[in-house]
């Protein structure tokens, strides 16, 4: 697995693409509206999405991870950092917060390579 995060509009997918796909590579954009990953496409996108359509269903969205595990190892997972700024004050803003923080560190343990995305910019943390 991939996993590549950064902050909202750095060019993930961009970098995503460039380096592990190309332009045809079928990517699933994760919404607040499904409580799954479409398995098929190489591309994990919007992670971050999934955690809160999961949470505000009452799943857990680290241990369906986990469940799936096998099926990630030939994936691109792309998350938004959401650990900078202003920690917020709505209790389910918070705790999608630290969701996403568990979730990214499994993540990254599991990934081969982990990248961070700034300004476009990619810098390998792990390889």
């Amino acid at each position: 697995m991939v996993f590549i995060i950064g902050g909202a509009y750095q060019g993930k997918l961009d970098v995503a693409r460039e380096r592990f796909g190309g332009p045809d590579t079928k990517v699933w954009t994760c919404d607040v509206q499904n409580l799954e990953l479409d398995w098929s496409c190489q591309v994990i996108d919007k992670i971050h999405q999934l955690i809160w359509a999961r949470q505000q269903a009452g799943l857990d969205t680290l241990d369906y991870l986990q469940q799936h595990r096998i099926l990630l190892q030939e994936k691109i997972v792309i998350c938004d950092d959401l650990s900078s700024g202003v920690v917020p004050i709505d209790r389910d803003t918070r705790l999608w917060r630290e969701n996403v923080g568990r979730c990214s560190v499994w993540l990254a343990r599991e990934a081969e390579q982990v990248v961070r995305v700034f300004c476009g910019l990619a810098t390998d943390l792990k390889v």
